[in-house]
């Protein structure tokens, strides 16, 4: 037996860490069913029979074992495979299908008599499974070759089944709110993000061109990922759209419990894996350099109507989905009546939505830094390059842009140190208030401190807070994110509330 030998097929290891869905007539009876189904339970394979409690041996329907589970249709299947995959899973599933043909039993019942024959015969290793075969087919006279041939023509209309189900409920899972009664104020669009960070060590500082003694963490990242966790920790309960591949690790599961909704707002790719992000910061904190892997988020789906927008009163929205994409989903915000935030990013993609004078107009909330808002004034056509100080830089290209946004707009730009101008429109007039930062001695990481600044922010703004106040509380708040060593976000917001700081 498989408990002394420890032959064990490679197909169940490969099983227990490929997330795909097999199909199979279940287990030959040559092998040992009940061992074979521990071992796939100890695997943490989930397996069940499709529509039958007995687990079937190949060629027959019958084998005396019971089912670990049962699926009555290809939904239940692809519910659980999907499931498994929002939780960050990497065991397949193994749906068996009984063999209903005619033939299966006289089949499973000459492998008996050639196993016993084989015994008697003293065949065992290697030469028992061509031997097997061989005597069965003489048996049977191609009973055998016909069942078989029967069993796959019915694996295949199943798992053709559970495949068009699968991709049913992907693509469902991008069309709309959820069918709860519970509308979201805020809405979230962009980029889901695996982060890798990598800090040089303290007592050295970084030097380019050679291998840095540090620390290296992984955490969950993206844009508009971690502006929709400070909503969801803060309590404002954002709906989130985004794209990931199957191998996403949790990525979502760990946005709901912070309070994001994600039902019917996640498109999973089968093309592409999940987007990673690589950033390399020196002893301080700061970043020197980044590489990204973002293909995936070209599939990200937006609200597909002004309809599913509706009682949204904030639509954010990052720079990593299409550029067309964008703009329909801040025309459809606009007809909506939700305020659309945008957040630049990066200033390559941050230059490139300048150019659509239909995306800016659309804007009542930007939240650049210097470099990002240089970008985006100097993108557009009546751009000419002023002489002065940096103060009248800034305010000039903030001018330049709140000329193109919506009637009433305001730019909330981080300068590091130098803490948050406000640039406000109101009535064709524009007012500039400087927020000082303050001083912090001890900073961890500067990843995530800008995106906590904008989801404190709006969250503020939902609880009626003015702009200098949002933008008060978001300094405030994005202080634990610049403390905090862990991630991007810090789960210290959970105790944090607007209402509190008033």
């Amino acid at each position: 037996g498989g408990e002394r030998t420890m032959d064990i097929s490679t197909d169940l290891v490969e099983l227990s860490r490929t997330p795909v869905v097999v199909v199979s007539a279940g287990v030959k009876s040559i092998l040992d069913i009940r061992k074979t189904l521990e071992v796939l339970e100890t695997y943490a394979v989930p397996t069940g029979v499709w529509r039958s409690n007995e687990f079937p041996a190949f060629f027959s329907p019958q084998s005396g074992v019971r089912s670990p589970a049962r699926f009555d249709c290809a939904d239940e299947v692809a519910s659980s495979y999907l499931k498994g995959l929002d939780l960050g899973l990497q065991s397949g599933t193994l749906v068996a299908v009984p063999n209903d043909d005619p033939a299966g039993q006289s089949v499973e019942d000459s492998i008996q008599e050639a196993l016993k024959e084989a015994d008697e015969r003293g065949i065992v290793g290697n030469d028992i499974t061509p031997f097997i075969l061989k005597t069965v087919a003489d048996m049977t006279r191609g009973d055998s070759l016909r069942s078989n041939m029967s069993l796959v023509k019915s694996n295949a209309v199943v798992g053709a089944d559970i495949a068009s189900a699968i991709s049913k409920q992907m693509n469902s899972q991008c069309c709309g709110f959820s069918s709860s009664p519970e509308r979201p104020k805020v809405v979230c669009v962009g980029g889901a993000v695996m982060d890798i960070v990598a800090t040089s060590s303290k007592d050295q500082g970084m030097i380019a061109g050679t291998s840095n003694p540090g620390q290296i963490r992984t955490s969950d990242g993206g844009v508009a990922r971690n502006i929709a966790e400070v909503l969801g920790r803060l309590g404002s309960r954002p709906t989130f759209y985004t794209a990931v591949g199957h191998d996403h690790d949790g990525l979502i599961s760990r946005l709901n419990h912070c309070g994001v909704i994600t039902e019917n707002s996640v498109f999973r790719s089968s093309k592409y894996s999940t987007a990673r992000y690589a950033a390399l910061l020196d002893h301080r904190g700061d970043l020197v350099a980044a590489v990204s892997d973002m293909d995936c988020l070209q599939c990200i789906p937006v609200p597909p109507s002004a309809e599913d927008l509706v009682g949204v009163e904030y639509l954010v929205l990052d720079a990593n989905a299409p550029a067309d994409s964008l703009v329909r989903a801040a025309k459809n915000g606009v007809e909506a009546g939700a305020k659309v935030c945008f957040d630049p990013t990066s200033v390559p993609k941050a230059s490139l939505l300048t150019k659509s004078s239909d995306f800016l107009s659309c804007l009542s909330y930007m939240f650049p830094n210097t470099d990002e808002l240089y970008a985006m004034a100097r993108a557009l056509d009546d751009w000419v390059e002023p002489c002065g100080s940096e103060t009248s830089l800034v305010e000039y290209a903030s001018s330049c842009l709140l000329g193109n946004m919506r009637e009433k707009a305001c730019l909330v730009i981080t300068r590091g140190h130098r803490g948050l101008l406000l640039a406000t429109k109101s009535d064709d007039i524009i007012s500039y208030h400087d927020l000082q930062a303050e001083k912090i001695d001890a900073i961890t990481s500067s990843n995530g401190a800008g995106d906590t600044l904008c989801g404190s922010f709006i969250h503020a703004k939902l609880e009626g807070a003015s702009d200098t106040q949002a933008a008060e509380f978001g300094q405030s708040t994005a202080k634990s994110s610049l403390l905090y060593s862990e991630g991007a976000i810090s789960p210290d917001l959970d105790n944090l509330k607007y209402e509190k700081m008033r």
